[in-house]
Protein backbone atom coordinates (compact mmCIF):
# COMPACT_ATOMS: atom_id res chain seq x y z
CA UNK A 1 0.00 0.00 0.00
CA UNK A 2 1.55 3.30 -1.03
CA UNK A 3 1.74 6.47 1.06
CA UNK A 4 -1.16 8.22 -0.66
CA UNK A 5 -3.53 5.32 -0.11
CA UNK A 6 -2.51 5.00 3.54
CA UNK A 7 -3.22 8.67 4.18
CA UNK A 8 -6.50 8.54 2.24
CA UNK A 9 -7.56 5.84 4.62
CA UNK A 10 -6.10 7.46 7.73
CA UNK A 11 -7.38 11.04 7.36
CA UNK A 12 -11.11 10.22 7.74
CA UNK A 13 -10.31 7.90 10.65
CA UNK A 14 -8.25 10.64 12.31
CA UNK A 15 -11.11 13.08 11.81
CA UNK A 16 -13.65 10.71 13.34
CA UNK A 17 -11.32 10.02 16.25
CA UNK A 18 -10.83 13.73 16.87
CA UNK A 19 -14.61 14.20 16.84
CA UNK A 20 -14.75 11.86 19.82
CA UNK A 21 -11.51 12.71 21.65
CA UNK A 22 -11.89 16.48 21.79
CA UNK A 23 -15.35 16.54 23.45
CA UNK A 24 -14.43 13.71 25.81
CA UNK A 25 -11.28 15.43 27.05
CA UNK A 26 -12.97 18.83 27.24
CA UNK A 27 -15.98 17.42 29.09
CA UNK A 28 -13.77 15.58 31.54
CA UNK A 29 -11.81 18.76 32.22
CA UNK A 30 -14.86 21.03 32.54
CA UNK A 31 -16.99 18.74 34.71
CA UNK A 32 -14.15 17.35 36.82
CA UNK A 33 -15.23 19.08 40.05
CA UNK A 34 -18.94 18.31 39.67
CA UNK A 35 -18.83 14.51 39.88
CA UNK A 36 -17.46 11.84 42.18
CA UNK A 37 -14.44 9.60 41.93
CA UNK A 38 -16.19 6.82 39.99
CA UNK A 39 -17.37 9.21 37.30
CA UNK A 40 -13.94 10.82 37.13
CA UNK A 41 -12.06 7.55 36.81
CA UNK A 42 -14.42 6.26 34.12
CA UNK A 43 -14.04 9.56 32.26
CA UNK A 44 -10.25 9.23 32.33
CA UNK A 45 -10.41 5.65 31.05
CA UNK A 46 -12.77 6.73 28.26
CA UNK A 47 -10.33 9.49 27.29
CA UNK A 48 -7.44 7.02 27.27
CA UNK A 49 -9.37 4.57 25.07
CA UNK A 50 -10.22 7.34 22.62
CA UNK A 51 -6.64 8.61 22.61
CA UNK A 52 -5.49 5.07 21.82
CA UNK A 53 -7.99 5.07 18.96
CA UNK A 54 -6.52 8.35 17.68
CA UNK A 55 -3.02 6.88 17.92
CA UNK A 56 -4.10 3.88 15.89
CA UNK A 57 -5.61 6.15 13.24
CA UNK A 58 -2.39 8.13 12.96
CA UNK A 59 -0.35 4.93 12.82
CA UNK A 60 -2.31 3.81 9.76
CA UNK A 61 -0.98 6.80 7.85
CA UNK A 62 2.53 6.77 9.30
CA UNK A 63 3.57 3.12 9.40
CA UNK A 64 4.20 1.47 6.06
CA UNK A 65 2.32 -1.70 5.27
CA UNK A 66 1.94 -4.00 2.29
CA UNK A 67 -1.82 -4.43 2.59
CA UNK A 68 -4.80 -2.72 4.22
CA UNK A 69 -4.09 -2.60 8.00
CA UNK A 70 -7.22 -4.49 9.02
CA UNK A 71 -5.86 -5.30 12.48
CA UNK A 72 -5.40 -1.62 13.34
CA UNK A 73 -8.81 -0.74 11.90
CA UNK A 74 -10.33 -3.55 13.98
CA UNK A 75 -8.55 -2.31 17.10
CA UNK A 76 -9.99 1.14 16.44
CA UNK A 77 -13.47 -0.37 16.33
CA UNK A 78 -12.81 -2.26 19.56
CA UNK A 79 -11.62 0.89 21.34
CA UNK A 80 -14.73 2.72 20.11
CA UNK A 81 -16.99 -0.02 21.48
CA UNK A 82 -15.07 -0.03 24.78
CA UNK A 83 -15.44 3.76 25.10
CA UNK A 84 -19.17 3.54 24.36
CA UNK A 85 -19.60 0.75 26.89
CA UNK A 86 -17.73 2.68 29.55
CA UNK A 87 -19.85 5.76 28.81
CA UNK A 88 -22.99 3.68 29.34
CA UNK A 89 -21.59 2.36 32.64
CA UNK A 90 -20.59 5.88 33.67
CA UNK A 91 -24.07 7.19 32.93
CA UNK A 92 -25.69 4.49 35.07
CA UNK A 93 -23.27 4.95 37.96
Amino acid sequence: MNVGMRWRLAVPLIGLSLLMVVPAVYGTWVFWSEFGNTYRSLSVVICLALLAQLGLAVSIGVRPTRDVPWLRIGLMAVSFVVACGLAAVRRSA
